[in-house]
Parts: structure tokens; sequence; C-alpha cells
């Protein structure tokens, strides 16, 4: 059949609009955004920890337990790649517990209370942790299927530099109004506070505190105020290949991040997070112990393990991915 020219141009003028719509369909599928939640756990083998867990075989003899009372830590520098390694457009929410900072965003996950079990605020002798819990980071992102995530365990040195110098620590933003040394001295960017007791009886404590050192000086400057970044950084980096955030979850692993460690008894003080910790409460001389405040394992000998365990080095502050054995997935 032979078709007029009026014909010939309804057809073009329906193919073109079908051309049309079918690419406007293909745009809108691609720009599509979606909420994601990226969860974090903490687990000992297989056994989720919490407030009410007793975990046992620590040290190098397997003679130790512990009860976590205090495990926070800042998440930043956060990305999602898809399977041919693109990073995936995101954007993070604004809560209580996430800050979009013009030099970046920062996220704090609170994996505890302050009431129950071994996170009650009289289970240990320096207890600090808060009564809200925050498992998560929420934001929107691009609908294409996520293979990898990447981020960094700390507050951003300029996010530092920027929040320590031009506001005070009554006036910070939440969630960087707390996990600070000082503000002449920075932040702490994994804290984890626990009960101890060995096989004996014998009962301790461990405070675990990774951040930034170097990051002001014995002038009484504020932190950052004359410099761009801390000199150690002692900021730990992930990466989780084949990781799916609508499956799989983010795991802090205590039997790793408490590996090659004594649990040895100390006479000084464990303290809670000053910058001479040395001078803080002291133990008793058979108390269990472990103690780092991201100073050198000449001063503290448990920093030479936990940095390692982190992929930090104790020297200057650096971080390795591949040396990360304590940030995993399930």
């Amino acid at each position: 059949m032979k078709l007029s020219s009026k014909s010939k141009v309804s057809l073009l003028s329906l193919a073109t609009v079908f051309m049309l719509n079918a690419c406007s369909s293909d745009m809108e599928n691609e720009t599509s955004m979606t909420e994601f939640s990226l969860n974090f756990t903490a687990m000992s083998g297989s056994e989720e920890v919490s407030c009410d867990t007793v975990l046992s075989g620590f040290g190098t003899e397997g003679h130790y337990s512990i009860g976590v009372s205090d495990l926070r830590f800042y998440v930043s520098n956060l990305a999602f790649y898809d399977q041919y390694g693109a990073e995936i457009e995101m954007a993070f929410n604004d809560n209580e517990f996430q800050l979009n900072h013009d030099k970046g965003f920062v996220g704090l996950i609170d994996l505890t209370s302050n009431s129950t079990g071994s996170c009650a605020s009289d289970a240990i002798a320096n207890g600090e942790g808060t009564a809200r819990t925050n498992k998560m980071i929420t934001g929107m992102m691009l609908d294409i299927g996520v293979n990898k995530v990447t981020f960094d365990l700390g507050v951003p040195q300029a996010v530092m530099k920027e929040v320590i110098t031009t506001q005070s620590a009554e006036d910070a933003p939440s969630p960087l109004n707390e996990m600070y040394w000082s503000w002449a001295s920075g932040y702490r960017h994994f804290v984890m506070n626990f009960a101890i007791e060995s096989m004996m009886g014998s009962k301790g404590e461990g405070y675990l505190h990774i951040g930034s050192r170097g990051c002001g000086d014995d002038g009484g400057l504020l932190a950052l105020e004359n410099k761009e970044r801390c000199d150690f950084v002692n900021t730990a980096k992930v990466e989780l290949n084949n990781f799916d955030p609508n499956i799989n979850q983010v795991v802090i692993d205590i039997d790793n991040l408490l590996a090659d460690l004594a649990f040895s008894a100390s006479m000084s003080g464990h303290g809670s997070h000053s910058a001479t910790a040395e001078n803080d409460d002291e133990m008793t001389m058979d108390a269990p112990s472990v103690t780092c405040h991201s100073t050198s394992p000449d001063m503290q000998a448990d920093c030479g393990p936990i940095f390692n365990n982190l992929g930090l080095a104790t020297e200057d502050g650096s971080a390795t991915v591949s040396g990360n054995k304590v940030v995993t997935l399930k």
C-alpha cells in the first residue's frame, strides 16, 4: 500500500514522539534517586555485641573477658561505587548524627547507650557513654547498584579546623559536640571503653581512644589554628568490596581490634580522654588493663597492636586500607 505524504508525516511524528518519550523515560531512570541506609554493628565471632553481652577469650592466652561500655566513632569521606568502579552520586541527610559541613560530611555511629549492663554510667571508673545511639548513615543515592563502599574512621582535618577555630566546644554543631580531647587538642575519631575481668576474678578497665595528635602547640592555641592538619592524623581507612547496603552491614570486629594485646596489669592510670592520661586515676597493680590514647608505644605499649590492627602507623599517623583488619562486613 502506498502512503500519502500526509500519512508519512503523521507516522514520522508518532515515531518522533515515541522516541522522545523513550529517551525521557531513560533519563528519568538514569537520574532517579533512592534512599539508602548504611548499617553498622559490632561483632565478636558470630555474636553481636551489646551492652549486655560478655565476650571472652581475650589476651595472649585467652584468660580475659570484657563488657563493652562505650563504642563510638566518626565516619567521613563516605563513597559508594558501582560494579565498574565508578563513584555513585549520593547526598546525606541532616540530623543530630549527621553534619553536612561546608568542608565535608561527618556522621557519628554510637553503638552503645549509658543505661544498662556494662554501659551503665557506673560500670567503669571513667564511663563517658551517651544515652542516644545511632547505628546507620542515611541519605539518597543514584539507584544503579552498589558494589563497594569506602570511608574514613574520623573527622576530616578541614572540618576539625573550621569547627574548632570558629566555634566553642559548647556551640559546636551535633555530632561534633562530643568526642574531642580538648578544644586545644582536636578530636578523637574512635572510642571504645570496656570493663575487663580475668579468669581469676581480677577486674580492670580498657580505654582505646584513637584520635589526631599534634594539632596545636604548648602555647595554648586552638587545635589547627596555625596549621592545616595535625602532625598525627590517625584516621583509619576502610574499603569493603562486594558490598551491597541493602544486604550487608559494616562490622567492627572486636576480636580483631583487641588481637595481640596482653591485657597486662599496669600501674599507670587509664583516665578518660585527656592528653595527659598517664596522670589520671591510678589502678591497682594487679588490675588487668588495656590503654591507648594514640601515643607512642614507648609510652603506652597497647598502642602498637591497636594501631597495627586498624592499619595505622604509630610513627607518622598515616593509614593503609589493606592494613585495617578491624572493619569488615557481614
